[in-house]
């Protein structure tokens, strides 16, 4: 016997819905794995307040009292370590530098100038030669020069000895002279340096305390400098996790962007000697590159210590 329509029209409507069904299923995109299932909760450590510190601070001071000429600086500026800023008013340093340079160059010269030593060589030569002129002729003949010219000859000769030596001492004297002026003169550039404000390292001008014109004394702070392209986590972690040896174990920290979850690579620098004795947690710092300046100081971030 034959169905009833309506039965067959009703098993035709259940098996085009199934297919259907079948078919979403199948072509439907894959769920994206999240940052923490990748990590593993089991294979990880978990670190409490995970917060990113800035490691790098640096407050530049004045070295030497006097007027700030020039100070190019303002606040979020990135600098270059040696980037020259500005600086203290030197002209009176300038100066000494001119000075120890001029005694510099006339000390070398007089210090290359053997003109003394070299006449005194030719006259030790002529004293010596009349000598043994003399001595060869009394030897040949007696009395052909009189005792007392032979002496004379002979103070000559050892006149012109003690000239060459003494030329040799002030030829050294004169070096020395050099070298002196050589100290003066890095002295004074020491000195002009000294006056020249430079950046000790690459950073962000976080905060400027002084201005042009004003006066700074040695050590008054001129401005704030902090490094973000290397930052810090500082967090906890349970006591019995931080006696596994936790030091240079590699760690994942997840940032939350707007297209999701991303996970950064990081490393233990240190690990607390003591534990609260509160909850028994033990503080952790990690490090962790921002070269790409993702990172902001100050904020929670997720971490966890891989096993």
């Amino acid at each position: 016997m034959m169905k009833p329509f309506a039965a067959v029209l009703t098993g035709l409507m259940f098996s085009c819905f199934a297919a259907w069904t079948v078919a979403q299923e199948d072509t439907s995109p894959p769920v994206e794995t999240p940052v923490a299932a990748i990590d593993g909760d089991s294979a990880s450590i978990p670190v409490e307040n995970a917060t990113l510190k800035i490691i790098h601070s640096t407050t530049v001071a004045a070295q030497i009292a006097g007027v700030i000429g020039k100070l190019d600086l303002n606040e979020g500026m990135s600098v270059r370590a040696g980037d020259a800023l500005g600086g203290v008013l030197d002209a009176a340093v300038q100066l000494q530098v001119s000075r120890a340079q001029v005694t510099c160059r006339l000390a070398g010269q007089k210090s290359l100038d053997n003109a003394d030593l070299r006449l005194a060589q030719k006259r030790s030569a002529v004293a010596a030669n009349e000598l043994e002129r003399a001595v060869s002729a009394n030897q040949r003949r007696a009395d052909t020069y009189p005792v007392k010219e032979v002496e004379r000859l002979q103070l000559v000769a050892d006149s012109a000895v003690i000239e060459i030596e003494r030329a040799e001492k002030a030829r050294k004297l004169l070096e020395e002279e050099l070298a002196l002026a050589q100290i003066e003169l890095s002295q004074a550039e020491e000195l002009l340096a000294r006056h020249q404000i430079t950046a000790p390292s690459d950073g962000i001008v976080t905060a400027v305390e002084k201005r042009p014109g004003e006066w700074a004394e040695p050590g008054t702070a001129l401005f704030q400098l902090v490094r973000v392209d290397r930052l810090r986590i500082e967090g906890f972690v349970a006591g019995d996790a931080a006696a596994a040896g936790l030091l240079g174990r590699a760690a994942v920290a997840t940032l939350e962007t707007p297209d999701g979850p991303r996970a950064m690579e990081a490393v233990v620098t240190f690990v607390s000697p003591e534990a609260s004795p509160v909850n028994g947690q033990v503080r952790v710092f990690i490090e962790i590159d921002n070269s790409a300046g993702l990172l902001r100081p100050g904020t929670r971030i997720g971490t966890r210590i891989l096993q």
